[in-house]
């Protein structure tokens, strides 16, 4: 089929013809006639081409985390019997993606290969598709062109975005926890004995060693191992409403911390599971396979649509998880504004786990609302804030503008005793 330019030449041609023939000027119908004939053989050249070109296309990385780069190669070969003329290109992108992947390509021998590649960097997690190709054969003077599509299509998933943080001091030991990952004990019942430790506000007072007491002259604690396979779950509230379309949106920056704590704990060999409150979740491991399975989750994960009349998801999976049998290490709950109600349930949690963490991304913070409605937000975030640490849940509340990774490292600092301590009177066992 002509091309805009080859209609345009057409045309010309015509007009040269009758102009010729009106004037009996005889060159200018011979040059008429030419151009009619050119275009009408570049027709020709582009439709009966003996040339079958054939399309495979890789993206590296298959996973990459966002604003990384991507790269897309096509190879292109030639398996017909004739030379392939000149090739515009164009592969479809996400819509999430912006520019356009449009290229030339200066024709393919018979049998022969060529290799194209392109950049790309998604600012945002998810699951993308590169394709299909749209393949435009086009003569050497660009008057006709005849289109064909590889409908091959190629994914490749963007994780979200990856902060590096610190494991937190164990509040029940006089070490960091990033010393004692593989074999981290806990306060709960475990398997056997493992050490004798100081007294830390918040342990269990029936675990007290009172020989140890008297001869150290300071309360010490039997400390008891449980199984490694039940260390720590990470509880995703992705029944949170969005509360922006921008990269700062609270259920964003909550899948975001979940990555890195994610992250975290595959980094640090520590066994963990991830649980989403809409019901999905990955099942306790570690190893780059279980980190990978959880944010493979991560990074195609939506805001899931509470059903009215329905109880909260959120108080049913902090139900399940404070009701399982065996005790465990660390639970770190990751959502948006918090209820009284889901206070109540993190507290009934330290039955279970050891030490409850709670990042907050409160909808106020995110939101345009007006400023009585942030007051109230605010408001209602202190008092909740209040009773997580009379429970003895370390929280933290962030915005928009406020990275996790310094907020994460303060919870060593909210929790180091360092020092040796007198016998004294201690007001949880008068």
């Amino acid at each position: 089929m002509p091309t805009t330019r080859g209609w345009i030449v057409a045309l010309s041609g015509f007009a040269l013809m009758v102009l010729g023939t009106a004037l009996g000027v005889r060159a200018l119908q011979q040059l008429g006639v030419g151009l009619v004939i050119l275009v009408l053989a570049a027709v020709i050249v582009v439709r009966v081409g003996k040339h079958d070109v054939g399309m495979e296309r890789t993206v590296q990385p298959e996973r990459t985390s966002s604003h990384q780069p991507v790269t897309v190669s096509l190879v292109l070969t030639n398996q017909g019997r004739g030379p392939a003329p000149l090739m515009l290109l164009e592969d479809q992108l996400p819509r999430q993606i912006s520019g356009r992947a449009r290229f030339a390509l200066h024709g393919i021998e018979a049998g022969g290969s060529r290799e194209v590649s392109f950049g790309l960097r998604p600012t945002r997690r998810g699951r993308f598709h590169v394709g299909p190709l749209e393949i435009a054969f086009v003569d050497p003077f660009g008057l006709a062109h005849i289109r064909s599509r590889a409908e091959e299509i190629t994914s490749f998933l963007v994780y979200p975005a990856v902060e590096p943080l610190a494991l937190p001091r164990d509040l029940g030991r006089q070490q960091s926890m990033i010393v004692s990952a593989l074999r981290r004990p806990t306060s709960a019942q475990g398997e056997e004995f493992y050490t004798l430790r100081e007294y830390v506000q918040g342990d269990d007072l029936r675990k007290i060693h009172w020989a140890s007491t008297a001869k150290r002259r300071a309360y010490m604690i039997r400390q008891e191992e449980t199984p490694w396979h039940t260390r720590a779950t990470i509880l995703l509230d992705d029944a949170m409403l969005p509360d922006g379309s921008s990269d700062f949106a609270s259920f964003e920056r909550a899948v975001e911390a979940a990555a890195s704590i994610v992250d975290l704990y595959h980094r640090s060999s520590y066994s963990s599971r991830l649980v989403a409150s809409s019901g999905v979740s990955v099942d306790s491991a570690r190893g780059a396979d279980h980190m990978h399975r959880c944010l493979d989750l991560l990074a195609t994960i939506e805001p899931a649509k509470a059903e009215p009349g329905q109880p909260d998801p959120v108080l049913t999976r902090l139900a399940e998880l404070q009701s399982g049998p065996n005790a465990e290490g660390t639970l770190v709950f990751i959502g948006g504004s918090l209820t009284t109600a889901m206070v109540a349930g993190m507290a009934q949690c330290r039955r279970r786990y050891k030490e409850v963490i709670c990042v907050s991304f409160p909808a106020h913070r995110f939101g345009s609302g007006t400023t009585r409605s942030r007051w109230n937000g605010e408001s209602q975030t202190i008092e909740t804030l209040r009773g997580l640490t009379r429970s003895g849940i370390r929280t933290l509340v962030l915005g928009p503008e406020e990275a996790l990774g310094p907020a994460w490292a303060a919870l060593s600092a909210s929790g180091r005793r360092g020092g040796d301590r007198k016998w004294e009177r201690k007001p949880e066992l008068a």
